[in-house]
């Protein structure tokens, strides 16, 4: 994927449309991108990989209704 040649303002709406639609959607693309990019290995769930989804869940609940509001 080329970054230069996405417009910033069509992802940003793209984003704020998932997170109005279904904040959970966009937590679980976010799971599967950390998990292929070998993040969280999807195999051996160790102490850090649970920890670092548990911040994204802290994450999504203590700021999901801001996410909401900015759209």
């Amino acid at each position: 994927m080329n970054i230069g040649k996405v417009d910033k303002e069509v992802l940003k709406s793209v984003i704020t449309e998932v997170l109005i639609e279904n904040p959970n959607y966009f937590k679980e693309i976010l799971t599967e991108i950390l998990s292929e990019n070998s993040i969280i290995d999807s195999n051996v769930r160790n102490k850090r990989s649970n920890r670092l989804e548990e911040m994204i869940q802290e994450d999504f609940d203590k700021y999901g209704e801001v996410f909401k509001s900015l759209a």
